[in-house]
């Protein structure tokens, strides 16, 4: 699947893609739980509200300044910009 391809879908169809990538890692945010997921070609940040108990956004991306929040946690092959 293709990033362009993937913002194009519904949230809940978006979310079944996701489930089917590689998980990376996970932050917090507030009362956001933030997951990593690597996919095709592109990454994708799946916001999950703690308070509301449901899945609030989902964001697919490739740039690597994305991937900055998650530095410290894990080790990247390429560098970082």
């Amino acid at each position: 699947m293709t990033l362009y391809r993937f913002l194009s879908l519904e949230i809940n169809e978006q979310a079944d893609c996701v489930w089917r990538g590689q998980f990376i890692t996970s932050r917090e945010e507030n009362d956001t739980h933030i997951l990593l997921y690597a996919l095709d070609d592109f990454y994708a940040e799946v916001f999950y509200d703690t308070q509301q108990n449901k899945i609030t956004y989902i964001k697919g991306f490739r740039a690597n300044s994305h991937l900055l929040p998650y530095k410290s946690m894990i080790s990247f092959s390429g560098q970082l910009d």
